[in-house]
């Protein structure tokens, strides 16, 4: 069975050293992760992720390791409100150039937890996420979304201006919602929340999502599937993911495998 990573943040300092990543590559190869998606959080982090992945690339030639760019609500506390317009500058021009191995924008999206909105207020997040879906709609490339306590607010922006199918990233949303985000065209996202003992509401949107709509990820290092704790996460613990969706819906693994790979490779526009 083939398999595909749709994100994992293998480039981070915490998810190891050059030789870390090498190792879980490998890893990933051996469990037969086809492709993996490394999306960017932060500009001072861009160039790191494109050198990391292009490393991984030499060191596991049957994984394909992509990525995209994208600045992340929670890094803009950090970042300071003066600097938006250049970093979104800045942004547009790195995915202009179409760097290589790029396959999408992100990651990016709203985050209205209390922690966020007190550095990054919602108007302020809405203003850099509408840089994004412009860029989007310039280039035809999906965007890879983070989404917390703030779907509405996401679907009505996404419907307002319609941006090419992109990608709900590690669900946290209800059933209902999930179905709402894919009848607008997109596609929805699973991780290790879906292995938790009590895990419930994440396999109700599991069983709701269209066959032709559901991805798998792990979310690397963050997320580890609960059988696999406390070990860091990475990309050859998507099997976990799997295996519990596959059940939540029913269905073989092989089945899943075969319909997540294909959707991925769709929205992603993998070969």
């Amino acid at each position: 069975m083939n398999w595909i990573d749709t994100h994992a943040h293998l480039d981070l300092p915490r998810f190891g050293d050059d030789a870390d990543r090498r190792a879980a590559a490998a890893r990933a190869q051996t469990a037969g992760i086809v492709a993996v998606v490394i999306p960017g959080v932060e500009p001072a982090g861009w160039d790191r992720l494109l050198v990391s992945a292009a490393r991984l690339r030499e060191s596991a030639p049957f994984v394909g390791f992509h990525t995209a760019l994208g600045i992340h609500p929670q890094a803009l506390p950090e970042i300071g409100s003066g600097r938006d317009t250049d970093h979104c500058d800045q942004l547009e021009r790195r995915v202009l150039a179409a760097p290589a191995g790029m396959v999408a924008i992100g990651e990016c999206g709203l985050d209205f937890g209390a922690e966020v909105e007190a550095g990054a207020p919602r108007a302020r997040q809405i203003a850099v996420l509408s840089a994004h879906l412009a860029l989007a709609r310039r280039t035809g490339l999906p965007l890879l979304l983070h989404c917390l306590r703030a779907h509405a607010v996401l679907l009505e922006l996404l419907r307002a201006a319609p941006v090419p199918p992109s990608i709900l990233h590690s669900w946290s949303g209800s059933a209902e919602l999930a179905a709402l985000f894919c009848r607008a065209g997109h596609y929805i996202s699973f991780a290790g929340s879906v292995t938790l003992p009590r895990a419930r509401r994440p396999l109700d949107a599991a069983r709701a999502v269209p066959a032709d709509r559901l991805l798998l990820e792990t979310d690397s290092p963050d997320q580890t599937p609960f059988t696999r704790r406390p070990a860091r996460n990475e990309p050859a613990f998507l099997i976990e993911v799997a295996t519990a969706v596959a059940a939540a819906r029913g269905e073989p693994l092989d089945l899943l495998a075969e319909q997540s790979t294909a959707n991925a490779r769709r929205v992603l526009r993998l070969a």
